[in-house]
């Protein structure tokens, strides 16, 4: 019986705690400061999203210039391979 007794508290200040909080956090309107603090936030992320497809783009062009760079390399060694194989046929 004490052991129940104990369960049924324990629950009941845990309930009693978990109103209390969602009571005091839970306000009907967000004040001025957190309308701005929103705002704010808001206006960061379209920043960093806009950076991010900037930085997208400079990458595309990186790769892209990569790509021109490799395939005229591997032209300039099947060059030399075919003047190396012409040279060892004279």
């Amino acid at each position: 019986m004490n052991k129940l007794n104990r369960t049924v508290t324990a629950l009941g200040v845990a309930l009693l705690f978990t109103t209390s909080i969602m009571l005091v956090g839970c306000s009907s309107k967000p004040d001025e400061a957190q309308m701005k603090q929103l705002a704010d936030l808001k206006s960061e992320v379209d920043a960093l999203q806009k950076e991010i497809t900037s930085k997208e783009g400079e990458k595309a062009a990186f790769e892209k210039e990569v790509a021109e760079k490799t395939a005229k390399l591997k032209k300039v060694a099947d060059d030399m391979a075919v003047v190396k194989q012409r040279l060892a046929n004279k």
